[in-house]
């Protein structure tokens, strides 16, 4: 196995965080595992970066966590907000590397969206899971002003709602194309985006990036996420995992 990969079958967990984070117990899956939501900064901008909603799709989850390590050695990115991270959202579909709950449903279907679908993989209501539950009420708690959702494996970065603009501004620091792939029912998208107008990014990873390490995650997709957490404004210049190098912007098509 060369540098900089790992195997699939060893995802980096969330890990407790000290200084400037606070942790909180969101709730908890259907085998009791917690849903761990970390919060820094007392701002009036709310931002929410999340992953791991679809349980084998965790590529997201180091790379949230080499977020909430960049902010708290750079806590001037909270100045005006506050930052929500939410490294597993499916805690119990990413023990057991699934795409959905151990009920076999879809949390990314369970939303209480305009265009929700019962199906059994659905869920038999909007919201019948715990874990879209504690999502839900996160959402209705804070109302972040944008939100950042960190899939695999379609390599784009999605909007819904009103978020053209910060996909076009995470385009700048990515290779990844900017697309409008469109409402799935009962999404967190067109739940969020659609129903409740917040602007989200379903921030579509390559495949198999699992398998690159923490480091080479976050030198690959970070400063998306800087622009993300900072946006209308830019991200900060320096590189994370290069402190001499500086970022310069790629020219949008």
């Amino acid at each position: 196995m060369s540098a900089g990969c790992l195997k699939p079958t060893e995802p980096s967990p969330a890990q407790p965080r000290e200084g400037i984070w606070q942790s909180t117990v969101l709730g908890h899956s259907i085998e009791n595992r917690p849903i761990e939501l970390l919060t820094a900064g007392s701002g009036p901008d709310v931002v929410l970066i999340m992953a791991t909603i679809h349980g084998n799709e965790w590529a997201g989850t180091p790379i949230v966590n080499r977020l909430a390590e960049y902010i708290a050695g750079n806590p001037a990115m909270l100045e005006g907000r506050r930052v929500l991270l939410l490294p597993v959202a499916n805690p119990d579909g990413y023990a057991k590397k699934i795409r959905h709950n151990v009920r076999g449903v879809d949390l990314n279907r369970n939303f209480p969206a305009d265009n929700y679908q019962t199906s059994d993989r659905h869920g038999d209501s909007a919201l019948s899971e715990p874990e879209s539950r504690a999502l839900h009420e996160l959402l209705l708690k804070h109302r972040p002003a944008r939100i950042v959702s960190i899939h695999q494996p379609l390599v784009c970065i999605d909007y819904d709602g009103p978020a053209e603009g910060l996909a076009r501004a995470m385009g700048r620091y990515s290779e990844l194309p900017v697309k409008k792939l469109g409402g799935r029912p009962g999404s967190l998208g067109s739940f969020a985006g659609e129903s409740l107008g917040i602007p989200i990014i379903t921030l579509e990873l390559p495949p198999n990036e699992e398998r690159l390490s923490p480091d080479a995650l976050w030198a690959r997709h970070g400063r998306m996420l800087m622009a993300a957490v900072t946006f209308p404004k830019e991200p900060p210049m320096r590189y994370p995992c290069d402190g001499n190098r500086v970022l310069k912007p790629k020219e949008l098509d």
